[in-house]
This record gives C-alpha cells, structure tokens and sequence, in this order.
C-alpha cells in the first residue's frame, strides 16, 4: 500500500470520526458556532474570510478553492468547554396567597452548558485551473443547556438541546487572476428538545381561581406542600435549504481580500408537545387536566444570515496579518411560538435579539521550516442582553484570546492544533417568560467563560 493511499485511509477514518461527534453541540455566540478549522482558531479566525490556506476555505469563503493548487481532505475535531454558573432567584408567585416563601425553593447549581465535541469534514477538487468544487460538512449550530431538576428557574428552563448539522456542495470560478467567485446550495438538518418544570400548584390555583373551583384550590394547596413538579417536553425537527455566495480578490501574491455571505435558513420544527404530571395531581378534574394533553406541535426557527469580510497580508516570509469582520441578522428571532395541533397557540416566548458584529485580528509567525505559530484575538457581540437574556440560552458578549501551530508533515500533509479562552464579564436576567403560566420572574445574574481546543488534519493529493 503506498503511502499516499495509506494516507487518503487515515483522512478516511478521521473524516467518520469527526462525523460521528457531531451529535454533541455546544456553546458559541448566542447558539451559533465558528469552530471549523484548528488553524482558523488560532488566529481567532481572523481572515478566515480570506485565507484560502486549506480546504476549510469551503465553508468560510468557498472563492478561495480557487488559489488551491491541488485536490484536498481535511478533517476537525473540536473541544468545546464552557463554563456558565447562575446566582439568584426566582419569585414566588403562590406568596400572595400566604404559600411557601417569597421565592421559589431551589438551588443555584453547577455548571449549564454542558462540554462537548464537534467535527466537520471538506474537501476539495480541482477540476481544470479555473473551476474547483468542494464539500463540506459542518455543525453552525448548537447548545446542549441543562439545569439540575431543582434548580431555582426549573419553570423557566430545564433543557434545551439545539443541534444543526449542514451539508453543502460549492464551486468556484477563477476569473481572472486577481478576481474568483463561489457558491452554492447548503441543506441543514436541525433537532431541537426543550424541557422546563411545570408548577402544577400555581396553574391549579390559577385555573381555580378562573373557573371559580374551590375544590381545585384547595387540592393545588395540598399540592404546593408537596412541592412536586410536572414536566413539559417538546421535541422536533426539520430539514432546510439556504446558499452561500462569496468572492476573493487578489491585488498581488501577499495580499487577499475575502468577502461570504450566508442565507437564512427558514425551519418549521415538528414533532410533539409531551406534558407529565405527579400522581397527586390527578385529582384535577376535567377542566384542569385537558389543559396538559400531550400532542403534535411546531415551532417555526429562523436561523440568520451572515456577511463577512476578511484581509489577509503576508508581510515577508515570516510574518503575516490578518482581520475579519462578521455581521449577523440575529433579529430575524423575535419569538419562540409552539403551535399545537388543533392550530392553537400552546405558549409564546419573545425573545427579540438584536444584530451583532464580530471584529479580530490575528498574526501568523514562520519561526522555521514547516512550523508556523498562529496568534489572534476577538470581540464578539451577543444579540442579548440584560432586558432581554432568557434562562434558555444565557449568552453574553465574549473576548476571544487564542494561539496555535501548524506543522507540515510532509509535502502533501499538515497537522493544525488551536486553543482558545473566551473571556465573558457575564450579564443580568429577568426572564418572566412563563410568569403568565405561574413560573414565577427569574432575577440574577451569569458568569460564564469558555476553552476551546481543536485539531485538524489536511491531506493534498
């Protein structure tokens, strides 16, 4: 077996590997992710919208194919290890009525957002010296949150589990010398499963109250001296199709300026609306359990649109430069609304994100042959904030410092490895987003902060 066949098996393998790891998902941006490319992440991605070093130039500005001089496989995998910790409370809305504290029981908790892997897979072919097609597999999205059970906002949240897997096939077309294009059709499939505990005590009293049932408040006081939750689950998931569209212009061999742009994609998640009550809330009646059957439901996801721009400059042989911009349309979410099967409006949360911007800056030193040493460093918006911030998805804006290496292994293989530490000074919430449904208004406040590591691969052949 020759070695370059020896190889193409290796790049195989770790190509269903990287595959295989992308059913976890984990924490980027709000719930988007960048982390594709070891050797981007050592820049912090700076001028990853420009580079065209590798085959990841697929995914981030597929005009770059077009300064790869021969076909290639890479393959990632990435760490990605949040930490997220929320201090506060959550009212009580049985108070009131002389029940239970001024706030809900409960506890703080660990860690959130739960560590995980991801992996992406592109390659590329070249097909005379002006056209190139590529592949890429990737996960954009994700976020895998889980609150203990007893956790102070178990009304508002429990789980919510968010994961995008997206395929795409692109070209590019060499125009001339210093001007390519590229682009093409992406298709995702996205999974979501969100949970949250149900306070049947408050919502019989509530229903009680409305239906003037004093049966059913004297049970949901019963219930409240238990304090046993029921449960409310809704899974779903969808297919969509988007494209991306980019351009690279070469003024010289040192200098390349990258421009991508990304479609929205529009889901419609369906599956079902799953409720699960304590025995001691059997006693309910008609009237208060046909208000938690378990049915089909939808929840329509629009995932944004992106434009970025990237410049990339090699000063001499050691040393080069690099920016990138980026401009998301997070306020194409406004709300979460799950419409049930009858057409009818199961709960709605608002969530009103606004468009962010993400700036870095990154270096690259050739200390030596085959080595070069990757530097960056990022600012990274969030499309919430204090006013807005939910227990869902607690994000907050983020300061990205981050090195790396690459090594040539030989003439047609390279190894990257990158890390990154994102720092965060947290942010405030007052999430009422079920307080209409008896969860209470969840007050306080996150501190959160992130480790990235990642590995890639890259075959020439």
């Amino acid at each position: 077996m020759s070695k370059t066949v020896r190889q193409a098996a290796l790049a195989s393998c770790l190509g269903a590997v990287a595959i295989f790891l992308t059913h976890n998902t984990a924490y980027g941006s709000a719930f988007a992710l960048r982390e594709e490319s070891a050797e981007g992440l050592g820049n912090a991605y700076a001028g990853q919208t420009a580079k065209a070093y590798d085959s990841s130039t697929v995914y981030y500005n597929p005009a770059g194919m077009a300064l790869l001089d021969a076909n290639e496989i890479s393959e990632t995998v990435t760490w990605i290890s949040p930490d997220v910790r929320f201090t506060g409370q959550n009212s009580n809305p049985l108070a009131g009525a002389g029940i239970g504290g001024p706030d809900v029981s409960g506890i703080n908790g660990p860690n959130v957002i739960k560590p995980a892997a991801i992996g992406s897979v592109f390659a590329v072919y070249k097909i005379d010296p002006d056209w190139h097609i590529g592949f890429s597999f990737a996960v954009p999205f994700g976020q895998r949150s889980e609150y203990k059970e007893d956790w102070v906002g178990r009304y508002q949240a429990l789980a919510s589990d968010i994961t995008d897997y997206e395929a795409s096939i692109v070209a590019s077309y060499k125009i001339n010398d210093a001007v390519s294009i590229g682009g093409g059709p992406r298709v995702d499939y996205m999974t979501g499963r969100l949970s949250q505990a149900l306070d049947i005590s408050t919502i019989g009293l509530l229903v009680g109250g409305a239906t003037n049932n004093s049966a059913l408040k004297n049970l949901a006081v019963g219930w409240a001296q238990t304090g046993t939750d029921g449960l409310a689950k809704l899974t779903g998931n969808d297919y969509a199709v988007g494209y991306s569209a980019s351009g690279l212009y070469v003024p010289d061999s040192d200098t390349h300026v990258g421009f991508a742009y990304k479609s929205k994609m529009f889901h419609n998640l369906k599956g079902s609306s799953d409720i699960t009550l304590p025995n001691s809330a059997s006693g309910g009646g008609p009237v208060f359990n046909s208000l938690f059957n378990s049915q089909s439901a939808s929840l329509k996801v629009t995932l944004p649109d992106s434009a970025s721009l990237g410049i990339y400059h090699q000063l001499n042989d050691h040393w080069a430069i690099m920016s990138d911009v980026q401009w998301t349309d997070w306020s194409v979410l406004k709300a979460l609304n799950v419409i049930g099967s009858s057409n009818n409006l199961l709960s709605s949360t608002p969530e009103n994100w606004k468009n962010t911007w993400f700036f870095a800056v990154g270096a690259n030193w050739k200390p030596i042959d085959r080595w070069t040493l990757h530097f960056g460093t990022a600012f990274d918006e969030s499309p919430m904030n204090d006013t807005n911030r939910l227990a869902r998805i607690p994000d907050a804006k983020r300061y990205w410092l981050s090195f790396g290496a690459s090594y040539a292994v030989s003439k047609s293989s390279d190894v990257h490895v990158g890390y990154a530490h994102l720092f965060t000074p947290g942010g405030g919430i007052t999430d009422g987003s079920n307080a209409a449904q008896g969860g209470g208004v969840l007050t306080g406040s996150y501190q959160d902060s992130v480790d990235i590591i990642s590995a890639t691969y890259a075959l020439r052949f």
